[in-house]
């Protein structure tokens, strides 16, 4: 039908709508009255829009063409315009940091062993090389990345290991095994010193002739009537000087008599040395802990050392002197820094990035970050950092005291440098079985850095006090009467001799008498143990806010310690430890804390999901937690 069908029949419609039909009383007055047919109102049509031509008619206007034009730029002017200002705000927007790449060192902790006391594969008493690869598995366990093991070479050879230990194919094996399951090894290496049994120095003491190529591979020098060449002591006391008639001169030993200093003025033992950093590196070792760093090059004049003014003791005690002469000298510095280049090589190699570790056990704070690079070149990725040795609490202000120690290292850690933190070690007494112990491993575990934690310390072992029938029978010089023993067997479960060697074998040093209850086997099956408190800390440590978070004191006190940990766009941490004497109340709101929290880890393991009003944080004397908020 066209157009103008449909307008005729919309104009008939209408027409018929407005005509009353045939015979209605419309034709004249209603039958009762009512109006007549003109009088009545017309009834309009709905209206039934336009037409399509008139529609289009009118849409072609200019006014409407120009109306729709102008909508539709404005439409699009609007959306660039969003468009434009998105991209602004993402590129001009402050951005979160990114999170830098850790190395492998930086992101997990390490487990410090001594070999000697780990665990005992073939039953004659001894931990060794194969002991510590049984016991792969528990490492993964612990939720540390690296094992760290002390010297597992002999004195008298430094490129072989120790017969005691074990062999070479165990090394190697210890090394695949490690790596297989994603740990790291570094291990102990002491350049400072060889045994009197090493060829090197068996050469050296035969003679001083001008043809014997090892006449100055270690400190020789004349003595002075009969007496030793200067006053140097040796830091077990006594001379560090010992006479050899072979010779007629005296040899310098830092530390014992069998332990003859070498002498790295003379090039050929620099070489020497460093080839055997390289063989233990083509071996598999990921990195090297240097111990006795501090001594490894002495004044060439041997001057004689200055009374320390504030000691008044017995004079033949190495604490009795200072010792400008015979420590952290300049050479000690530009050995360490040929010793990071030869490590170096084997990333230059493609190979992975060999750890460099100083272990420098110095009150000065100043001197210890030293190690970490001199004069801008780089030593140490790590200087070991022994301000919490053996933390304990109770006493005078212990949470201000210990903050105290850990802000003074985080302010002389140079900048770009690793943090790191050690409580425990051979050398010192364990932090176990005290009160504090537990809040101390968390503290460690959580504090910025790597953690260095020493076996043992994961279930609360503590020392072991010895008699003299105890040296007589196991053999140990009489010095641990004194120290006591942080080197007893590690106790893995409550069987005769703690699981660490066969039944009814000696172990070479005694165990402590709580092994049956204070052991890896009962504190696996134990959800409130030392242990799985240690795990669950370790564990926590993937976290952004510790792996990368920033550090800061959130409410301290004399006897708590508290920090957070926060991060950008992750979960931010509270830690607080109550290393005093007597419960301690806190409010953390006052200091810019939310008013709940959710405790992530207590060190009871009794806390644990417990939601916590952050107005008033009660902790017990040795109770530690972690909140989430």
């Amino acid at each position: 039908m066209s157009a103008n069908d449909l307008d005729k029949a919309e104009q008939g419609a209408a027409e018929k709508l407005n005509k009353p039909e045939n015979g209605s009383p419309e034709d004249g007055k209603a039958a009762d009255g009512g109006l007549e047919a003109d009088e009545v109102e017309p009834k309009l049509a709905p209206f039934a829009g336009m037409g399509k031509e008139e529609l289009l008619k009118v849409s072609s206007e200019p006014f409407w063409v120009y109306l729709r034009w102008t909508l539709l730029v404005l439409f699009w002017l609007a959306w660039i315009a969003m468009l434009v200002g998105a991209i602004v705000i993402i590129v001009t927007a402050p951005r979160c940091a990114p999170r830098p790449e850790l190395e492998w060192w930086e992101h997990g902790g390490f487990l410090r062993v001594f070999t000697r006391s780990f665990k005992d594969s073939d039953g004659n008493g001894v931990g060794d090389l194969k002991g510590i690869e049984e016991k792969a598995d528990y490492l993964t366990d612990l939720n540390v990345k690296s094992l760290q093991v002390s010297a597992v070479y002999s004195a008298s050879n430094f490129t072989d290991v120790d017969p005691a230990f074990g062999t070479m194919a165990d090394f190697d094996s210890l090394v695949s095994t490690l790596h297989d399951k994603g740990l790291k090894l570094v291990v102990d290496f002491d350049p400072n010193h060889s045994g009197v049994d090493h060829p090197w120095f068996m050469q050296s003491s035969a003679s001083n002739a001008a043809d014997n190529t090892y006449k100055d591979y270690y400190i020789w020098a004349d003595g002075v009537g009969g007496n030793p060449p200067n006053n140097w002591l040796s830091v077990s006391g006594g001379s560090a000087w010992n006479y050899s008639a072979a010779r007629d001169q005296w040899y310098l030993h830092t530390f014992q008599p069998e332990q003859p200093d070498l002498n790295y003025r003379n090039p050929d033992v620099r070489a020497a040395v460093k080839d055997a950093l390289r063989f233990w590196a083509m071996k598999g070792a990921d990195g090297f802990r240097l111990t006795s760093a501090k001594y490894l090059v002495e004044d060439s004049a041997l001057t004689d050392e200055p009374a320390n003014p504030n000691y008044s003791g017995d004079p033949g005690k190495y604490e009795s002197l200072s010792h400008p002469y015979t420590t952290n000298l300049d050479e000690t510095h530009t050995l360490l820094q040929e010793f990071r280049t030869t490590l170096d090589e084997f990333a230059k190699d493609g190979d992975s990035y060999r750890l460099l570790l100083t272990d420098v056990m110095d009150a000065n704070v100043r001197q210890v970050v030293k190690y970490y690079s001199s004069n801008g070149t780089r030593e140490a990725d790590i200087a070991l950092n022994y301000n919490l040795l053996a933390m304990q609490g109770g006493g005078d202000k212990p949470g201000n005291k210990t903050f105290g120690k850990i802000q003074s290292w985080l302010d002389n850690l140079p900048d770009g440098k690793r943090a790191n933190w050690v409580i425990g070690s051979e050398s010192s007494p364990r932090v176990g079985g005290g009160l504090y112990a537990r809040a101390a491993n968390l503290l460690l575990l959580l504090l910025p850095g790597t953690p260095m934690a020493y076996y043992g310390d994961e279930i609360g072992m503590a020392d072991v006090s010895l008699t003299f029938r105890d040296t007589q029978v196991y053999s140990l010089p009489l010095v641990m009467l004194v120290n006591g023993v942080s080197t007893s067997p590690m106790q893995w479960n409550n069987t005769d001799n703690a699981g660490f060697t066969n039944p009814g074998v000696t172990p070479w040093t005694p165990l402590p008498q709580n092994y049956s209850t204070v052991n890896v086997g009962t504190q696996k099956q134990d959800g409130s143990s030392f242990l799985s408190m240690f795990q669950k800390a370790a564990g926590l440590r993937d976290e952004p806010a510790f792996q990368w978070g920033a550090f800061s004191n959130a409410l301290t006190t004399d006897n708590v310690l508290s920090f957070k940990r926060e991060h950008a766009g992750a979960t931010s941490y509270l830690v607080a430890a109550n290393l005093g004497g007597a419960a301690s109340s806190q409010d953390y709101t006052a200091a810019g804390f939310p008013e709940e929290g959710t405790v992530a880890l207590s060190s009871g393991m009794d806390r644990n999901d417990e939601k916590l009003k952050l107005n008033a944080v009660t902790l017990q004397p040795g109770e530690a937690i972690v909140v989430s908020y």
